[in-house]
C-alpha cells in the first residue's frame, strides 16, 4: 500500500497512474485499486477515474464522512493499493484535515512525498517539514526532465534522511517513472548540470 502526498501540481496523480500501469502490464489488472481522498476540488478525482477505466481497476473516493481505514481494509489482500491525496498549498486550512486522516491510517500504508526537482531548496525544505507530520517512508522525485539542476532536491532528501523510492521524468505513461537507484540518480544529476551548462554557454556567446 502506497500513499502519495505533496502540494498541487507536483505529479502525484500522474505518478500513481504510471505505477499502476506498469503493474497492470506485468501482472494484469487483478489486485490493483486506486483510492483518492481529494474531494476538495471540482472533478479533482476525474483523472484517477480515467486511469481506472483505462486500466480496468476499481477507483474508490474517500470523503471526510468516510473512513480511509475501512476502504484500506476492504482491499487488504490486494497486491497494489495506491492512494492519491489532495494537492494543497501549505497554507490551505484543509491541509490539516488531510494530514490528520493520514496519521490515523493503517500502519502498513507506506507514505511517499512527491518532490518536484523544479522547486527551490527552501520550498522543498518547507514541504518536507509540513508533511513529515505523517512519518514519511520516502519520496518520489518528479519533473527531472524539467529541471536545470537536481542538486537542490538531492541535497534536501539527504539532509532530511528521506529515501528516494521512485524518480519520474516525463508525462508518458507508464514509461517515465522508475525505481530510484543512487548511481543512476547521481549520473543523471551530473548529466543535467553539464547539459544546461553547455546550453547556457551557447546562449551567452551566441553559439
Amino acid at each position: 500500500m502506497y500513499c502519495l502526498y505533496g502540494p498541487t501540481g507536483v505529479g502525484k496523480t500522474t505518478s500513481i497512474g504510471k505505477i499502476a500501469a506498469q503493474h497492470v502490464l506485468k501482472h494484469g489488472s487483478d489486485g490493483v485499486v486506486l483510492i483518492t481522498t481529494d474531494t476538495y476540488r471540482i472533478a479533482a478525482h476525474e483523472q484517477l477515474k480515467t486511469f481506472g477505466r483505462i486500466l480496468n481497476v476499481p477507483v474508490e473516493v474517500v470523503s471526510e464522512y468516510s473512513d480511509l481505514n475501512d476502504v484500506l481494509a476492504k482491499y487488504a489482500d490486494y497486491p497494489l493499493v495506491l492512494v492519491d491525496t489532495a494537492g494543497m498549498n501549505p497554507r490551505d486550512s484543509n491541509l490539516e484535515r488531510q494530514l490528520l486522516m493520514m496519521k490515523r491510517a493503517r500502519q502498513n500504508l507506506k507514505k511517499l512525498l512527491v518532490l518536484p526537482c523544479t522547486s527551490q531548496r527552501q520550498v522543498l525544505k518547507t514541504v518536507v517539514e509540513i508533511y513529515s507530520q505523517v512519518q514519511l517512508d520516502g519520496c518520489v522525485l518528479s519533473k527531472l526532465d524539467e529541471s536545470a539542476s537536481l542538486g537542490e532536491a538531492i541535497s534536501v532528501v539527504i539532509e532530511e534522511s528521506l529515501p528516494v523510492v521512485y524518480i519520474a521524468d516525463g508525462q508518458r505513461i507508464p514509461d517515465d517513472i522508475e525505481p530510484a537507484r543512487a548511481h543512476n540518480l547521481i549520473s543523471r544529476a551530473v548529466y543535467t548540470a553539464e547539459h544546461y551548462s553547455q546550453l547556457y554557454g551557447s546562449l551567452k556567446y551566441g553559439g
